[in-house]
């Protein structure tokens, strides 16, 4: 593997073993005597803007870019050798870590996993986790990721490079290397958040040989895509690198008349200042469109709503959602960081993130008639939050230090972020109700306009700032333990549309610890048991409560987890691991009319886990995850003790990836998805029927004139199964009211072509 050009940095001061790794998954392949990088973007930019159209209009327009750290590895296509395991992790302020020696559940996606399956969407890299579960929220890619069956956050559960970002808009997969979940509570490691698991997102980085990737793509029924990847280094000794994404398409999705459109500029850059000291810069514009597209189907709530839910309609049919109507999310994004070494022991981090997400919502609700006939009226627009911003921080220092024949890995520092919630000042007339038809007989209404918004207004202000101090303590080769304390400060700020303040809460020194024992009885096998107790923002009270506008202290959750690691061969690990979590709950009383913790949801799990290269020529992804999510203690009889709407006791999803050698460049992937019935309501009065998914793909790699070139053929959902995928709760502390569906993507095509220079 090429070396980093001032290879006398230590790795703490970049990213560790991980940092290489993620160049090696990142996997720019290139011939020896490389044209330089300047003749590379010239040949890139004349492809791309021939093979779009589109694109070549706006070749015109200023190009943005983002970085990614790649390392020259072999002379094959770029992820053609299926790399899809990572031996290390970020834990967040304790750094780079090896997977099999962290005491949590922690599953990567890796680079060569991104490209080989096509994904044009973030969610369809998370669905490959069988912990993870998409909760789709207003349509298109406004989601909350969660794992273990608990409902995430806007802010506290996702992070780019270790700085908190909105997770309710769209994120790019072109600019990640990698996507990694720690699955459970990490509040010790980030501060108060939902128990719903830690969303790592890392950036690509400046290539230390010149990288030039030209793609075009097309997916069923008619979008278009051209995308290109460049980076490179200069200056004296190239302390200067830089790498750039760009990308846009268009066009007709599955369903006729819709219309889909992403288009993204993204810069990532790298200066050497010494050989000790690094400054990472990285900025992205991403703008999402999707029109046309199923809209959500409402059920379960108030009087006049069907409680039932349907069957899995043909989310083909043309009228469920509506061409006019949909959603437009436009994310602006920077951040810097400062890796600094003081010497092969001791490293400083240092980072700072901006990023606004504007979210244009118009998308489409069905609410289904209480007849229980599948009448159901359309209604366009959303009142949900119409941007968000977050300025989110890190500074951490690491080391390590023996003492009387004892070693630690310590670290000190803090992170936290300030978080705003902008509302429309007309939000519930930013809505239009446009006509009624049948789930047997789906229709198009004619368009109508939606009311102004009024301008945004300031709805909320959410501060959070923790310190952190770890120590992992190796007593000898088989025993070490790891102890994490976090205190935090956080507080909330509520605001009326006319810019008055209507409540607010304080809390300093919150504290969230997490402990674990390790024991490793032989150098292929780990064994953990963790401890974790941790915090998330408390509910406010609403109006018919006695205690109106009041926010509840802190809520504490709790972690038992006991698991194992093992390493089948060099480059595959299986994990496997059971927990018992609990958070609690708050509702009103129905006879004292107070709003207070009356209630938990509890979840048992058990997670199986593998990833990596079964053989040379099979590589594997995936797992199953079983689990018993309840609320208990709810407000009702009727809703105590059962299970969480959309959450599945199993699912499972197992990718596979065979390379033989003999095939001359060509190589076939399989993923299946398969989640068990999924309570539909509070009551489990109905249910989502279990299903079963079924991705086919082909790719081809070869030299064209020279230059490595790749095919990737897919059809996802070959069955054309049709299912529900995502139930949002109206509530999740088991009080009963409106719930919402949305359908799963019927059979589709995807084509894409990629030419290294």
């Amino acid at each position: 593997m090429n070396k980093w050009i001032y290879s006398g940095v230590p790795r703490c001061a970049m990213r560790g073993e991980a940092n290489l790794r993620s160049k090696q998954a990142s996997g720019a392949r290139f011939m020896p005597g490389a044209k330089s990088s300047w003749y590379s973007l010239e040949v890139l930019a004349s492809f791309f803007l021939l093979s779009d159209p589109v694109a070549a209009q706006q070749a015109g327009t200023p190009v943005q870019l983002q970085e990614v750290d790649v390392t020259a590895q072999g002379q094959g296509a770029y992820a053609s050798e299926a790399r899809y395991q990572n031996k290390t992790v970020t834990v967040g302020p304790l750094g780079e870590r090896s997977v099999q020696d962290t005491p949590f559940s922690i599953n990567t996606i890796t680079q060569d996993m991104i490209v080989n399956t096509q994904a044009r969407e973030l969610n369809t890299i998370l669905t490959y986790l069988p912990s993870v579960q998409i909760s789709n929220q207003q349509g298109g890619e406004v989601t909350r990721p969660q794992s273990r069956g608990f409902y995430g956050s806007v802010v506290q559960n996702t992070r780019l490079d270790g700085l908190n970002i909105i997770g309710t808009t769209a994120i790019p997969v072109e600019i990640l290397d990698n996507v990694q979940v720690l699955n459970g509570m990490a509040g010790a490691l980030y501060g108060p958040a939902a128990p719903s698991g830690t969303f790592s997102y890392t950036l690509k980085r400046p290539t230390d040989v010149p990288l030039a990737r030209a793609l075009t793509s097309f997916d069923s029924l008619g979008v278009m895509t051209g995308y290109a990847d460049v980076s490179a280094r200069t200056g004296p000794n190239n302390m200067f690198g830089y790498r750039f994404n760009f990308k846009h398409g268009q066009g007709q999705s599955y369903v006729a008349n819709s219309f889909v459109a992403n288009t993204l500029y993204s810069g990532s850059f790298d200066v050497h200042l010494t050989e000790q000291t690094v400054v990472e810069l990285d900025a992205y514009h991403y703008q999402s469109l999707q029109y046309g597209l199923p809209g959500a189907f409402v059920y379960g709530g108030s009087t006049g709503q069907n409680p039932l839910l349907p069957a899995a309609i043909d989310p083909k049919l043309v009228g469920y959602g509506q061409p006019n109507y949909g959603t437009n999310l436009s994310t602006d994004s920077g951040d810097i960081k400062i890796r600094h070494a003081f010497n092969n022991d001791w490293s400083l981090l240092a980072g700072g993130l901006y990023q606004n997400a504007n979210r244009g919502l118009s998308g489409i609700s069905n609410t289904l008639a209480s007849n229980n006939t599948g009448n159901y009226t359309t209604t366009a627009g959303y009142t949900a939050a119409s941007r968000f911003d977050i300025g989110s921080n890190m500074l951490y220092i690491n080391g390590h230090l023996n003492t009387w024949g004892i070693t630690h890995d310590v670290t000190i520092g803090t992170n936290g972020y300030i978080n705003g919630q902008y509302n429309n000042k007309n939000s519930t007339t930013f809505m239009a109700s446009l006509g009624s038809a049948s789930i047997g007989n789906p229709m198009l209404f004619a368009p109508k306009a939606i009311g102004p918004t009024g301008g945004q207004y300031l709805a909320s202000r959410l501060f959070e700032q923790s310190i952190i101090a770890a120590d992992t303590i190796h007593f000898n080769d088989q025993w070490s333990l790891q102890g994490v304390l976090n205190s935090s400060w956080l507080s909330v700020d509520n605001y009326n549309a006319a810019g008055v303040k209507t409540s607010q809460d304080r809390e300093n020194g919150v504290l969230s610890p997490t402990a674990s024992v390790m024991f490793k009885p032989i150098e292929q096998l780990t064994t953990y048991f963790t401890f974790a107790d941790g915090v998330q923002q408390g509910d406010t009270a609403a109006s018919g409560s006695v205690n109106f506008g009041q926010t509840l202290a802190p809520y504490r959750s709790y972690q038992y987890e006991l698991g194992a690691k093992y390493a089948v061969n060099e480059n595959f690990l299986l994990t496997l691991d059971g927990f018992r979590m609990t958070r609690p709950l708050a509702y009103t009383d129905a006879a004292t009319k107070l709003f207070q913790v009356q209630g938990e949801q509890r979840n048992w799990g058990i997670e199986f886990f593998g990833s990596g290269a079964i053989t040379p020529e099979l590589s594997a992804v995936g797992g199953v995850t079983w689990l018993d999510p309840r609320l208990e203690g709810t407000s009702s009889y009727t809703t105590s003790d059962k299970l969480v709407i959309g959450v599945p006791h199993w699912t499972s999803n197992v990718f596979l990836d065979y390379h033989p050698t003999w095939s001359q460049g060509i190589a076939f992937t399989l993923n299946t998805r398969y989640e068990s019935a999924r309570a539909a309501t509070t009551t489990n009065n109905s249910w989502a029927p279990a299903y079963a998914t079924l991705d086919l793909g082909l790719r081809y790699s070869t030299k064209i004139y020279g230059y490595n070139s790749t095919l990737r053929f897919q059809v996802a959902n070959i069955t054309d199964t049709r299912y529900w995928t995502s139930l949002l709760l109206g509530s999740i502390n088991g009080v009963a009211s409106t719930n919402t569906a949305w359908i799963g993507a019927p059979r589709t095509f995807q084509l894409t072509y990629e030419m290294d220079f």
